[in-house]
């Protein structure tokens, strides 16, 4: 393992050994102040990745990455595709993204693309003082051209976007057993009910795991094929405050997702305050 003991050791034998004149006490700071941002650029994100199934055959892949940009401020961004034969069914790829502040847990912007079938949409939410800024386009099919765009300002009272919903829940689960959740989303304000039915451990790649079960009513009304549909089962796990698999509805039918990998600082959640 590389310490910075260790570096420091090899920067100087480097400076000795090309005879480096030139302010070599200058040129050794910012080299291990390099050193010391790669590794904390490493450790301020976390990444988990899914397989999506429909009974034992995958047909989605999904990730999410968490980044601490600086003690105040975490941004979100995700992606979501069908594959194999849930392209062939469906065409879906949508991504999206979403900033919070940390320091009174509450979104800046959110936005989010849509791409299901033939639709294609792009939304965006400016979060500022107690007003939503809403920018919506909706294009002709799949290509660039824009059909139509819409700017709206809504008056909020503290709602969350669907990212940053789903943290405030991750991050709630262990002290309370139920609780409600409000969001804005597609034009709507909503509050959605969730409740801790049970723990429970289950096997993972990497062994067991401590979860707890989760189920989300959530009612919400919106556009594209992934409208969500039913009660959502989620086990959270209790470390990492991730879920390890989910199994959800749609308008377009059920799945279930499962965990198939996870990188980064896995107590970044954990560590979060606000």
């Amino acid at each position: 393992m590389l310490t910075p003991f260790l570096f420091y050791k090899i920067v100087i034998q480097l400076i000795m050994l090309n005879k480096i004149l030139f302010k070599p006490l200058l040129f050794l700071v910012q080299l291990l102040l390099l050193f010391i941002s790669l590794n904390n650029s490493h450790a301020s994100s976390l990444t988990a990745c899914y397989d999506v199934k429909v009974f034992f055959f995958k047909v989605g892949e999904s990730c999410i990455t968490y980044s601490l940009i600086n003690k105040n401020l975490l941004r979100i961004n995700s992606h979501m595709k069908t594959v194999n034969i849930g392209s062939l069914a469906k065409r879906i790829y949508d991504y999206g993204s979403s900033e919070a502040n940390l320091d009174h847990f509450s979104p800046q912007k959110f936005v989010f693309h849509q791409e299901e079938g033939t639709f294609k949409r792009y939304q965006e939410y400016i979060f500022k003082e107690d007003k939503i800024y809403v920018t919506e386009r909706k294009f002709k099919k799949l290509s660039s051209e824009i059909e139509k765009e819409e700017n709206k300002i809504y008056k909020h009272s503290g709602e969350f976007d669907p990212y940053i919903a789903a943290l405030f829940l991750f991050k709630n689960f262990k002290n309370i057993q139920s609780g409600i959740i409000p969001i804005f989303y597609d034009d709507r304000f909503y509050r959605i009910p969730w409740q801790v039915l049970e723990k429970i451990t289950i096997k993972t790649s990497n062994g067991e795991a401590k979860c707890q079960k989760v189920i989300i009513k959530p009612q919400i009304k919106g556009k594209g094929l992934l409208q969500p549909k039913g009660e959502w089962f989620l086990y959270i796990d209790e470390d990492t405050l991730i879920p390890l698999k989910m199994e959800i509805g749609f308008i377009i039918g059920s799945v279930k997702v499962e965990l198939v990998n996870i990188e980064g600082d896995k107590k970044l959640l954990t560590n979060l305050k606000y």
